[in-house]
């Protein structure tokens, strides 16, 4: 039985909130988007969103979009740490078993968003100078952040550091196929030929992986797990399948 679509209300018309939007809507969500900035909504229904404007903060209007009744997920992606810190205690207080994702801001917020009942809260820390804003900007946030609300699997991102003689070393990035073989989503690559700055794995050009080079990957932790073991048993020629 094909499994019917979510229902997605994302709170917040923001460069995020919109590319989420976007993103979950293209693999055939049920998407809805709201926020209480006239001029965000403005913006948003200029290029192209169908964008309502509520007051976030009246518990009836959050209800009047689904709160508490027939939504599946929240993505509460408001631009102000604050207001989504408010935003989830008052869904989770309408809906305790709601599944509400965030962004943090700072690692304090973090806390606080856990506190106030966030199922899951993509944490900017957890890779060294990368900012969420450039991340979430990529399709590939969409699909992980849908992998972790529904399918109830808890997301690491890392750094993996490729040495000389890992299977890593000599390949290209478009070769690695770490998504089939450990249910690892690349990210991007620090390579070392163009520089110190994270390329996404989006860019066209083909990246070849040498030593120094840096893949920035996101997965479960069990899929990490079993990705260092291969790695530091590898013979150097290919990803073990």
């Amino acid at each position: 039985m094909r499994n019917l679509p979510k229902k997605i209300v994302v709170m917040g018309a923001t460069p995020v909130g919109l590319e989420v939007a976007r993103q979950l809507t293209q693999r055939g969500q049920l998407v809805s988007v709201v926020d209480d900035h006239r001029s965000d909504v403005d913006k948003a229904i200029s290029q192209g969103f169908n964008v309502e404007q509520i007051n976030l903060q009246d518990d009836d209007e959050l209800r009047r979009v689904g709160i508490g009744e027939d939504v599946d997920v929240l993505f509460a992606l408001l631009n102000d740490d604050a207001s989504n810190v408010f935003l989830v205690i008052s869904a989770k207080a309408i809906a305790p078993q709601l599944p509400v994702v965030s962004i943090s801001g700072s690692r304090d917020t973090i806390e606080r968003l856990y506190a106030a009942g966030a199922t899951k809260v993509i944490d900017p820390y957890r890779i060294s100078g990368y900012k969420i804003y450039e991340l979430m900007h990529r399709s590939v946030i969409a699909e992980t952040m849908e992998r972790t609300v529904f399918g109830k699997v808890d997301l690491d991102i890392a750094e993996i550091h490729v040495e000389k003689d890992s299977f890593l070393h000599g390949k290209y990035l478009d070769e690695l196929s770490l998504d089939e073989h450990y249910n690892l989503i690349v990210l991007g690559v620090v390579d070392r030929h163009f520089g110190d700055h994270l390329i996404f794995a989006t860019d066209p050009r083909r990246h070849k992986m040498d030593e120094g080079d840096v893949l920035v990957v996101i997965g479960p932790e069990e899929a990490f797990a079993r990705f260092h073991r291969d790695l530091s048993e590898g013979d150097g020629d290919e990803a073990p399948a």
